[in-house]
């Protein structure tokens, strides 16, 4: 087995949603590089397992908690990181929520509420982190995007509007940060098992109407293709809509056999 590429060796990596799910699995994948992890959540406390498993790998690790769809905490919180560290290589945009119903079920309120973790979250850390980005001329954003941007289908309505409105909104920055050192990369992870999907199958409407009972694949997979971007930053793939399947792309990122 070869070991770990030291891509990230010493890198301050601010991780959202990183207690469970694809979040927790790239946090261990990328561990053996010596990253240092600002690992984020709703709570501190939801990280802690995430922590201790990064540090027994070779990582170091904060957990901090707070709403990215809020504009001013999420400031507040990369101020305080760039204060503390002095600079933030890698800013990757996990977090993210779904609501499932038809349109009579889900009220505007929670329809918003998806927008905002899902577009308006990234979006918020990506403002507020930019400016030190700029200064170094250096750094990587990736943002969790979805198949799904490309794909409605029933009951999907809030979470479909609001990937495509993130994959829009990263090939855009894409643009806006062609002069610069900053990379900026859109990552739909494919059907993967997480709390996320658990819960959408706990719906009997959903589950009714299904193509699959399967729950996707285990979250290690899409973990590595994250972590081998953040390794890597490939200038050819920023602002480009990376999908993992069996193509050239998995088997640039070591997928093939996994």
């Amino acid at each position: 087995m070869e070991p770990p590429m030291s891509g990230l060796k010493n890198k301050i990596v601010v991780l959202t949603g990183a207690s469970r799910g694809i979040g927790a699995a790239a946090a261990r994948e990328m561990a053996p590089d010596g990253p240092h992890f600002i690992l984020c959540a709703r709570t501190p406390e939801a990280c802690a397992d995430t922590k201790s498993a990064v540090e027994e790998l070779g990582a170091t690790a904060e957990c901090h908690g707070f709403d990215v769809s809020d504009a001013a905490a999420a400031k507040a919180f990369v101020d305080g990181v760039v204060a503390a560290h002095g600079r933030i290589d890698v800013l990757i945009n996990n977090a993210g929520m779904n609501v499932v119903g038809p349109v009579d079920e889900v009220t505007p309120d929670r329809f918003q509420a998806v927008l905002m973790g899902n577009v308006m979250g990234p979006y918020n850390l990506i403002s507020a982190v930019l400016p030190s980005m700029l200064e170094h001329d250096s750094g990587s954003i990736i943002n969790i995007t979805s198949a799904r941007a490309f794909m409605p289908d029933r009951f999907y309505a809030a979470y479909c509007a609001s990937k495509a409105a993130l994959l829009s909104m990263t090939q855009c920055l894409h643009f806006d940060l062609a002069e610069t050192g900053v990379k900026i990369f859109a990552l739909s992870p494919g059907f993967t098992q997480t709390d996320m999907v658990a819960e959408i199958y706990a719906s009997p409407a959903f589950r009714a109407q299904a193509l699959s009972p399967n729950q996707g694949q285990k979250p290690e997979r899409p973990a590595k293709m994250l972590a081998w971007l953040a390794r890597e930053a490939p200038a050819d793939l920023a602002g480009k809509h990376c999908e993992i399947q069996f193509n050239d792309l998995t088997l640039r990122a070591g997928l093939e056999d996994f």
